[in-house]
């Protein structure tokens, strides 16, 4: 009889580590709000599918004979049907949980038929049904834990062509070398001894460990290809820091110039006073259109002065007010190009933030840094009373529809420059407001 219950107990703790691997959100949505529909329609899935898992090893499945090496992909084929059927993720996610789930259920298993053998009858039960349902617990609280972090990203698995073929491979050689019979050939014994369960333990290892490698490897490139696309970026606002400072001091010496001309223009007016007044007015019109060019920053940085001059220029023609209070001298241990990108990218997000604004009164920038308690503190606040969506990663889901392959990197590399000296990004978000703040440890003699 006990060994009736082998398939059924090892599926248990395939699906207890299914719901331990599948996504958070896919885990609630099985039983959101405490449905009894969904409850009931979840049990009656499980209950059947135990049951079939029984029948079959009842009817079809016999130790002594190779109707052994049907066990573990019917086990299998009963997992994947749970996994699409139950949490209901997306088929290949599906077929990748399973995987995982089936090889951590037969390691966990044999980890309880080597404890249990040799056992007489009534304890072999008694102790195999026991340690079978803290298994299950443990599997459960290991994958949720620990092991689903690391194989998902911001919260979800990643699974191409390419990754699955691979899982596909190392599950079928899985259960190729597991195969009681094969087994039986390499040991040259058919008994039921310690060398099955620790031959099968070894495979279930191996597979596990091939598994997790190529995870970690993929994890390594994304994150690579992450790195390389906020290096591309901050190159590029390496040279628009650059482009972005020869314009405006040319348009700034072009103004001073103007306003020369027109102070001498004014100075050769006619004695007709009428004549003068109109001419006092157009070159009044005329002073006005060119004083914009001529608020500049001047902050003691000349690169936040640069990109603090070109974002306000951005904000006066978009009637978006931007005030700023900082002390560009306590940034003066930042290289030039991160203190553009930092600034640059922040107020940006800000800018298109507060752009969607209709009340004028609320198109309002408030930009700050300043040094306090050995700290670069620089904050970011907006208006902004649209619902904000943040990501897995802590970030902000990204609204640009523009420049494809950088959506979402500018806060990305806000947290990167900050990390880079040692220091930390947060967002705080408010029913009307957004605000984006950065503390940087001041290094010793700054």
């Amino acid at each position: 009889m006990i060994d009736a219950l082998t398939m059924p107990f090892t599926l248990l703790c395939g699906m207890t580590a299914v719901y331990g691997l599948v996504p958070a959100r896919a885990r609630t949505s099985a039983f959101a709000n405490a449905n009894p529909a969904i409850i009931a329609r979840s049990a009656t899935i499980t209950i059947a599918l135990l049951v079939v898992a029984f029948l079959a090893k009842l009817e079809f499945v016999n130790f002594d004979t190779n109707s052994t090496a049907i066990e573990a992909p019917l086990c299998l084929l009963l997992l994947a049907t749970f996994t699409l059927t139950v949490p209901r993720i997306r088929p290949m996610q599906a077929l990748y949980v399973a995987a995982w789930a089936q090889i951590l259920a037969e390691m966990g298993f044999e980890c309880v038929d080597l404890v249990t053998n040799g056992l007489s009858e009534p304890a072999h039960v008694v102790c195999r049904t026991v340690l079978s349902v803290l298994c299950a617990a443990a599997l459960y609280a290991a994958c949720r834990r620990w092991l689903a972090p690391q194989l998902q990203v911001n919260g979800s698995y990643l699974i191409g062509r390419r990754k699955l073929a691979f899982v596909v491979a190392i599950v079928i050689l899985f259960l190729l070398l597991s195969n009681y019979q094969l087994i039986f050939l390499l040991i040259g014994s058919r008994g039921h001894s310690y060398m099955v369960p620790a031959f099968r333990l070894m495979t279930g290892t191996l597979s596990l460990a091939a598994l997790y490698l190529q995870n970690d490897i993929e994890k390594r490139q994304q994150a690579q290809l992450e790195l390389n696309m906020v290096q591309q970026l901050w190159q590029r606002q390496q040279s628009q820091y650059a482009t972005a400072k020869e314009n405006i001091d040319i348009i700034n010496r072009k103004c001073h110039d103007l306003k020369y001309q027109l102070a001498a223009f004014r100075a050769m007016r006619g004695d007709t006073s009428r004549d003068d007044a109109e001419i006092d007015r157009k070159l009044g019109e005329v002073e006005r259109s060119v004083m914009i060019y001529d608020a500049t920053f001047d902050t003691g940085n000349p690169v936040l002065d640069v990109v603090l001059t070109e974002k306000s220029l951005y904000c006066e023609a978009h009637h978006i007010t931007m005030t700023c209070m900082a002390d560009g001298k306590a940034l003066d241990f930042l290289d030039k190009a991160d203190v553009y990108a930092l600034f640059g990218n922040a107020i940006d997000n800000a800018i298109e933030s507060v752009a969607k604004q209709q009340d004028p009164n609320k198109r309002v920038i408030q930009v700050s840094a300043y040094a306090d308690n050995g700290f670069l503190m620089i904050r970011f606040r907006n208006y902004c009373d649209v619902p904000v969506t943040i990501g897995d990663d802590g970030l902000p889901t990204t609204s640009k529809t523009h420049e494809p392959g950088y959506h979402g990197y500018g806060l990305r590399g806000i947290r990167y420059t900050a990390e880079q000296y040692g220091g930390t990004m947060d967002i705080h978000i408010e029913p009307e407001s957004f605000t984006l703040r950065v503390m940087i440890p001041v290094p010793t003699g700054a």
